[in-house]
């Protein structure tokens, strides 16, 4: 949790319940009680209990035969409510599904969240080599496209703010370490209205992405397309970038964007 004047409202055991809640929700499949306890560095003791009292209570569910846990029934219906009060996610449903049917590349939908981009849809391409995510997914802002396209069109408070507290992992070779460089390249995001990722978070992974605004103009998320670099490369680039800025204009004008096309 943040420092804040709020802190000294926290509730302790509600803060860890949590904390493991998203450690679960942060995983594509079931963990073991000791990989919760080596994510979350809480104690294994108190890992049991919090884990004991959301199983009863269905947030996860154990697998007595693995011993293992994953979201549970109740966990799906809070984020599905959530999710369901997303207007952003209706409002750009089609587009994405057009979207994929177009470029035949796997389609994700993302919003700025605690200094990351979080997938809130996503439309899987019907190709067999495709790229493996999920809704409730998070990638990082300085190497993925999406999160390179939210942070670009940011203002430059924030952005400076953001940069600011990242650090730099560096996920393949290609992945931009240096604050100077990536905000150069921020700053060429905005010029030509769309981000791209060219094996930054994964070799062989290419993506390309365009913001989303809202009435005000305000970019409140991204949008792009996710393939192999067998199919989305330097020469597929002047087929697939259009596609996707278009995508992204149209959801925009369908939230009451009303300025110029990126």
């Amino acid at each position: 949790m943040n420092s804040s004047s709020e802190d000294r409202y926290a509730i302790r055991s509600v803060d860890r319940a949590l904390d493991i809640i998203e450690c679960v929700a942060g995983q594509n499949g079931a963990l073991t009680v000791d990989q919760i306890t080596e994510a979350t560095d809480l104690p294994k003791s108190t890992v049991f209990r919090v884990l004991a009292t959301l199983t009863a209570r269905q947030f996860v569910d154990r697998d007595p035969r693995t011993q293992t846990y994953r979201l549970g029934t109740l966990a799906l219906v809070v984020g599905a409510r959530a999710l369901g009060d997303l207007d952003i996610r209706r409002v750009a449903r089609r587009h994405i599904e057009q979207l994929m049917a177009e470029s035949g590349e796997t389609v994700h939908l993302a919003v700025l969240s605690q200094a990351s981009a979080l997938c809130i849809d996503k439309i899987d391409s019907t190709r067999s080599v495709r790229m493996s995510s999920f809704v409730g997914f998070r990638d990082p802002l300085h190497c993925s496209g999406v999160g390179k396209a939210l942070l670009a069109f940011q203002d430059d408070a924030a952005q400076q703010t953001l940069i600011a507290g990242m650090t730099l992992e560096p996920r393949t070779p290609h992945t931009i370490t240096d604050r100077a460089a990536l905000a150069e390249q921020l700053s060429r995001i905005r010029e030509n209205g769309f981000a791209t990722d060219v094996e930054e978070i994964e070799e062989g992974l290419c993506c390309i992405a365009a913001p989303i605004r809202d009435h005000s103009g305000k970019a409140i998320a991204g949008v792009s397309i996710s393939g192999p670099t067998t199919r989305v490369h330097a020469d597929t680039f002047a087929t697939l970038i259009p596609l996707v800025k278009a995508c992204a204009d149209w959801i925009s004008r369908d939230l009451g964007f009303q300025g110029e096309k990126t």
